[in-house]
């Protein structure tokens, strides 16, 4: 979808706007959160536990 919004208001000359929203998923609740997101991470190659604020402040 990226790009997408701009395609079509170049297609019609600015006159309409593109907007998404996520719909049907549900918040995974607090005590989840780590598990599902360590398992992410995984399954795209990083390590399991999120870098810490000190990496950020860093960039």
């Amino acid at each position: 979808m990226f790009g997408f919004a701009s395609a079509i208001r170049g297609a019609t000359g600015g006159k309409v706007l593109w907007s998404s929203e996520n719909s049907g998923y549900e918040r995974v609740p607090p005590e989840l959160q780590p598990q599902v997101v360590a398992k992410i991470r995984e399954r795209k190659g990083l390590k399991p536990e999120p870098y810490d604020a000190n990496y950020y402040a860093a960039l």
